[in-house]
C-alpha cells in the first residue's frame, strides 16, 4: 500500500506567498514524518499542467518540496521587516483588502481554480524574482524543481487499496471532489484528509466572503467521500462529529484526532546574533486577521499606558503577516502612531528571528477567538517562554496547564491577567522556570503514527 500525499497547495502557497503560514507548517511537519517512518511508501503529487482536468496529479519528488521549503525558511526578509513603524499606512492596508476581495470574487464569479501548479518552473522563478539578489544561488535548486515539474502520472502507478491524504488546505480547487471521485470509482483508492478548523462555517464574521463561499462548497462536496477523516485537536475533532452529524454526512465515521508536534525541523537555523527589540517586550505571533483578537491587544495596551508610566508598560510585538478585515485596527495604529512606539509589528519574521524573538520576549500572548489549534503558543512554550492565551476551541489543548487563559470577550479579566504579569517579576520569573522545566516535547511522529495506524488498519 502506497500513502499518496496532496502538497499543491503547500507548493502554491510557497510560490505565490514565499513563507508557510500554521497550516503549511503542519503539511511540511507530518508529511516529513510520515516519509521518516514509511519511506517509499509514503509518496507526494501535485496538479498537473491541466488544471482544469481532475486526473492530473503528478508525483513530485521529496527532495524538491523539502529543499524549496527550507531555502524559503532560511531566507529573511527584507530590511524593512525590522522596522518599529507600519510597512504601508492604513489607506494601503484597505487598498490591500479591497484587492484580495475583488481577486476571489473575480475568480469565484469565473469558476476557475486558484490553485495547482501548472508551471512550477515559472512559479518558482516569480519567487526567486522577488528575492533579488538570491536569484544566482537559487538558480540551480530552480533548474532541478522544474525538471521535475512535469512528473509521473498519479494514475499510472497507483494501485487498488492505496490511500490518497489531503493534509492541507486545497479548498480553491473547484473539481477535488471530481478527483476524490475519480480515485475512489477508477482507481480503487481511499480518501483521507485532515481538518484544520471550521472557522468559515461557525464564525463567517471573521472571514472574508470569498473564503467562505469556497470553503462551504468544497467540503459539502468532499467531506462525504472521505473514508477517514482526521483532526489537529479534540476540540476540532468534535467541531467536525457535530458538523457532519448537523448536515448527515457521514455519520458513521469517527473523526480521529491527530496529536500536533511541538517541534520544528526548520527551526534549526541559527538565531541572529542582534536583538530584534532591544526594550523589553510581549510577543504575539500569529496573522494580522479579527478572528485573533490584535484589537484586544491594542485597548489593553492603550489603558495601561494611561494608568502607568510608559516606562513600565513593555513594548507589544505583532510578529506575522497582514491578513483580511483589520483595517479599522491599523487605522488605529497609525492615528496613535503606534502608541507612540509601544506596538511594533515585524512582518513575515524568517525562523531565526523567529526564534530570537521568542528567546528575548518576556512572556507571548495568544487572544484568538476560535483556533484549530493554537501553534503558536507552543512553539512559545517549547522555546521556553511563558503564554497567556484566551479559553475557547482547541488553545487550551495547545498550551495544557503550563499556560494561563482568559475569556477573549471579557477585556478585563484580560487586561488583569496581563498587567499582573507584567508588574509581578517574581512571579513572571518562576512561571518562566516552571516552562522551562516541566514542558514536554511532542514529535511530529506521534501525529504521524495515528495516521499511519488508520491507514493501514
Amino acid at each position: 500500500m502506497t500513502l499518496w500525499i496532496d502538497v499543491d497547495d503547500l507548493l502554491f502557497h510557497l510560490v505565490h506567498h514565499g513563507r508557510p503560514s500554521g497550516i503549511q507548517r503542519v503539511v511540511f511537519e507530518i508529511s516529513a514524518a510520515l516519509k521518516g517512518l514509511q519511506g517509499p511508501d509514503v509518496q507526494f503529487v501535485r496538479r498537473g499542467p491541466d488544471t482544469l482536468d481532475p486526473r492530473d496529479f503528478r508525483i513530485i519528488d521529496w527532495t524538491v518540496i523539502d529543499t524549496l521549503l527550507r531555502q524559503v525558511m532560511k531566507d529573511g526578509p527584507s530590511n524593512t521587516a525590522r522596522q518599529a513603524t507600519p510597512l504601508f499606512s492604513a489607506e494601503q492596508f484597505a487598498a490591500t483588502e479591497a484587492s484580495r476581495h475583488a481577486f476571489s470574487t473575480f475568480f469565484r464569479m469565473q469558476g476557475q481554480v486558484l490553485g495547482g501548479l501548472a508551471t512550477l518552473g515559472a512559479g518558482l522563478g516569480r519567487l526567486a524574482a522577488r528575492e533579488g539578489q538570491k536569484i544566482v544561488r537559487r538558480r540551480q535548486q530552480l533548474s532541478d524543481a522544474a525538471r521535475h515539474a512535469e512528473g509521473t502520472l498519479l494514475a499510472d502507478v497507483a494501485r487498488a487499496g492505496d490511500v490518497f491524504l489531503t493534509l492541507g488546505s486545497p479548498w480553491h480547487h473547484k473539481t477535488y471532489a471530481h478527483s476524490v471521485r475519480w480515485m475512489r470509482d477508477e482507481l480503487r483508492m481511499s480518501f483521507a484528509l485532515l481538518m484544520h478548523d471550521l472557522v468559515p462555517l461557525r464564525c463567517p464574521e471573521w472571514c472574508d466572503i470569498g473564503i467562505i463561499t469556497t470553503f462551504k462548497a468544497w467540503h459539502e462536496a468532499v467531506l462525504p467521500l472521505a473514508d477517514m477523516i482526521f483532526a489537529n485537536s479534540r476540540a476540532t475533532a468534535q467541531d467536525v462529529q457535530s458538523y457532519l452529524a448537523e448536515e448527515g454526512i457521514g455519520t458513521n465515521i469517527h473523526v480521529q484526532p491527530v496529536p500536533m508536534g511541538t517541534e520544528f525541523g526548520l527551526a534549526d537555523t541559527s538565531m541572529p546574533s542582534v536583538p530584534l527589540v532591544s526594550e523589553p517586550y510581549v510577543l504575539f505571533v500569529s496573522t494580522l486577521e479579527a478572528r485573533k483578537n490584535h484589537m484586544l491587544l491594542f485597548r489593553i495596551w492603550r489603558q495601561m499606558l494611561d494608568d502607568m508610566p510608559a516606562e513600565q508598560v513593555p513594548t507589544l510585538v505583532f510578529a506575522g503577516r497582514p491578513g483580511w478585515l483589520v483595517a479599522d485596527l491599523m487605522q488605529q495604529l497609525e492615528n496613535t502612531k503606534w502608541l507612540d512606539g509601544k506596538i511594533r509589528f515585524i512582518q513575515n519574521p524568517s525562523d531565526g528571528e523567529l526564534r530570537r524573538l521568542y528567546a528575548d520576549c518576556s512572556f507571548s500572548v495568544f487572544p484568538s477567538f476560535f483556533e484549530g489549534w493554537g501553534l503558536p503558543v507552543t512553539e512559545g512554550l517549547s522555546m521556553g517562554r511563558p503564554c497567556i492565551a484566551s479559553n475557547t476551541t482547541s488553545i487550551p489543548e495547545a498550551g495544557g496547564a503550563l499556560g494561563r487563559y482568559f475569556n477573549p470577550r471579557d477585556l478585563g479579566e484580560a487586561q488583569a491577567l496581563i498587567r499582573e504579569t507584567i508588574t509581578d517579576s517574581e512571579g513572571l520569573a518562576r512561571w518562566t522556570e516552571q516552562v522551562r522545566a516541566e514542558f514536554q516535547p511532542v514529535p511530529w511522529t506521534e501525529g504521524a503514527k495515528v495516521i499511519l495506524d488508520a491507514v493501514l488498519r
